[in-house]
């Protein structure tokens, strides 16, 4: 399993939901890293915990929830694992099955 420093690889600071928006966004994430992970299959274990700033609804939605919504629930959670110390991972951990839920439910 890849494990993937989120604060040293991305951006300590998680931004808006696309681009034209502003720097780190959610799309941009989706696009450079989500993408990737989902076509090769890679199961991936995200850490947050260096992350300065909490994630917001745009940029999740963005990111996982639209990952989730072309992939579904299952493969979603088979290649996304996120870090399980630590009270930002655990956060966020909650969140992502929350957008998750959000965009399967549209």
């Amino acid at each position: 399993m890849l494990m993937f420093d989120f604060a040293n690889t991305f951006a300590k600071v998680p931004g808006p939901r696309t681009e034209n928006l502003g720097p780190n966004s959610g799309e941009k994430f989706r696009v450079n890293y989500l993408e990737k992970w989902f076509k090769e299959n890679k199961q991936v274990e995200i850490d947050v915990s260096g992350t300065i700033m909490n994630f917001g609804p745009s940029f999740l939605s963005e990111a996982f929830g639209k990952m989730a919504k072309e992939y579904g629930r299952e493969k979603f959670f088979y290649i996304i694992h996120i870090k399980e110390e630590g009270k930002r991972n655990i956060k966020l951990k909650n969140l992502i099955i929350k957008h998750v839920d959000i965009a399967l439910s549209k």
